[in-house]
């Protein structure tokens, strides 16, 4: 019980994860990646590459004027007893029933904000409306993106519970920023699959991010015992040379699984001509 009161309190007092992004830059290249793999059906989509990653920080930049905005980019997932126990629930509505509405928007909505994102493209291309798949691709780009990172999975996003205050910026947005040219090399054809079950597909690889969280805690503390800081470029050389394979890894597979949700979407669609959308 008082585990369970010292989490609540942690999430009503402390900011909440929606406050940092992959980092702008990091965003736009994975967006980049993604648009520049997808499959030859939708080769059409190329033609607003530039559209799409300008546009995949749009998702942030309205947290500023739409309060509803935040929660949609995270999910304190470790807060959750079920998740503790390995079977997460992953219907909203039943969630709400257990925790209350209050908690769970708190807690972070990005798994549902994900899927109700894939649902409104599904209609875009079915309509053949280009404005609507402008800014759903470009929003479903930045909350898949978003799933992959371990930070925005956690209760303790910033360290903040492990006296690693600031670690969520520093990794995400510093580090990454400094190694964009080797990030955007070690990213390799994204490859496509078929997505059956989308809501489940987005737990899966929002539970795999979580699982790195260990590891990046553990990198930000081995760099500030080895330097005596936590900043400066002998802490980011060590922090990156700590986190560099789990951190390519996650944004390739960030690409991966938007190519999959965008094909995903079309197929649903029932294969839309995207040639003929002006």
């Amino acid at each position: 019980m008082k585990n369970k009161l010292f989490v609540i309190v942690s999430i009503l007092l402390l900011n909440n994860s929606a406050s940092f992004p992959w980092g702008a830059e990091g965003h736009k290249l994975i967006t980049k990646k993604a648009i520049e793999n997808l499959p030859p059906e939708l080769k059409e989509l190329k033609r607003w590459e530039e559209i799409f990653i300008d546009r995949s920080n749009d998702a942030d930049k309205r947290k500023e004027s739409d309060k509803s905005e935040g929660p949609k980019h995270f999910i304190d997932i470790d807060y959750y007893r079920e998740f503790q126990d390995g079977r997460m629930i992953e219907d909203k509505d039943k969630l709400v029933k257990i925790y209350g509405d209050n908690t769970v928007i708190k807690t972070g909505i990005l798994p549902w904000a994900t899927f109700e994102t894939y649902e409104k493209l599904i209609k875009a291309f079915m309509e053949k409306n280009k404005e609507n798949m402008l800014t759903y691709i470009s929003d479903l780009a930045h909350y898949v993106e978003d799933g992959h990172q371990p930070m925005h999975t956690l209760v303790n996003y910033d360290g903040q519970l492990s006296g690693q205050k600031g670690v969520h910026y520093r990794y995400e947005s510093e580090m990454v920023d400094m190694h964009l040219d080797e990030l955007s090399n070690s990213f390799d054809s994204c490859g496509t699959k078929i997505i059956t079950n989308p809501l489940d597909f987005i737990f899966d690889y929002i539970t795999e991010a979580n699982s790195y969280s260990d590891l990046l805690f553990s990198a930000d503390n081995f760099a500030f015992k080895q330097c005596g800081s936590r900043e400066g470029s002998e802490y980011y050389r060590l922090l990156w040379f700590k986190t560099k394979y789990i951190t390519e890894a996650q944004f390739r597979n960030a690409g991966r699984d938007l190519v999959s949700l965008i094909y995903s979407a079309w197929i649903k669609a029932g294969r839309p001509d995207v040639a003929a959308v002006n």
